[in-house]
């Protein structure tokens, strides 16, 4: 694997077949993708630009520069980066709380789209900032972007196949009894026309979350929770559901004294590396304020004993 590249090198029985055929058995991309990479003239064969009608040899070199000629519209901002890992394809980066992944209509700087098209910028390299999963404002932990078009609906795909695994630690209200358990309850909008609040709802979209109990408090349960579904706001709304939310959710629970935000933590991942299929995985431990959040809750559960 090359920087950029994916480089695929005929076989006999690939003899006199098309070049888009190959592209649908060995190289897979997107359509879209393909047609833009045809436009760009980023496909070649034997270091000549080919279209995707030449019927292919033996022995033929075929190479696919993945960066696309792209413009960004999201402003840089030179805004400090966590970055836990990066290669040709993806990036790993640990996020804030209090920093929101993407600009909205209204808000178009301090995110964290913006100090990671500062950081490309700063390299010389022009790329679009492609999520891969996103976190809400006020949750920290790990986000995955992907590089290129190609990275971005590679890691999709593993995605809906159910090969990309998430886990959070959450502080949540009350004493949650069950050690361990499935919560398998559809997630839909809360009103009509709202595109924010949302709520269990029986016509809503499947939404399941697996929690195990590390450890119970007077008044509250540290969770470990893992994503089979990724819908918006689903641990938080789950929770609340079970009469269990995150503590100081200020949306679907109640405002805390103990930490200024809810006390939810994307803290692992696993995926494969989308040309090499390499399992990776990357743990980022519990942020500051969840850490004096337990150490808070720990010396009042000691001095009401």
């Amino acid at each position: 694997m090359k920087d950029n590249m994916l480089i695929y090198v005929v076989d006999p029985e690939d003899n006199l077949t098309y070049l888009r055929d190959v592209f649908k058995k060995k190289l897979p991309v997107s359509r879209a993708l393909l047609v833009r990479l045809k436009v760009q003239e980023k496909i070649r064969v034997n270091g000549q630009f080919a279209h995707t009608n030449y019927r292919l040899q033996p022995g033929d070199r075929i190479t696919v520069d993945l960066i696309l000629d792209e413009t960004s519209h999201i402003i840089p901002q030179d805004i400090s980066l966590d970055i836990i890992y990066q290669d040709a394809d993806i990036m790993v980066i640990n996020k804030p709380a209090g920093m929101a992944v993407h600009p909205i209509k209204d808000k178009m700087e301090d995110t964290l789209a913006n100090a990671v098209t500062y950081y490309w910028c700063q390299r010389g390299e022009s790329r679009l900032f492609r999520p891969i999963n996103r976190l809400d404002k006020g949750t920290s932990g790990l986000v995955l972007v992907g590089k290129s078009q190609y990275a971005h609906q590679a890691m999709f795909k593993q995605q809906k196949q159910g090969q990309v695994q998430r886990r959070y630690h959450a502080v949540v209200e009350g004493v949650v009894l069950e050690d361990q358990g499935c919560i398998d309850l559809p997630i839909g909008y809360a009103q009509p026309g709202s595109s924010i609040f949302r709520k269990v709802l029986e016509n809503g979209k499947a939404a399941i979350t697996h929690f195990t109990v590390i450890k119970r408090y007077k008044d509250f349960t540290l969770l470990s929770l893992r994503l089979e579904t990724g819908r918006t706001h689903q641990i938080r709304i789950h929770m609340s559901h079970l009469g269990h939310p995150i503590c100081g959710d200020s949306i679907y629970g109640q405002p805390s004294r103990l930490i200024a935000r809810q006390a939810l933590h994307a803290g692992w991942t696993s995926f494969l590396q989308p040309r090499t299929l390499a399992r990776l995985q990357f743990e980022v431990p519990l942020t500051t304020d969840m850490q004096n959040l337990l150490a808070q809750i720990d010396e009042e559960d000691f001095s009401a004993s």
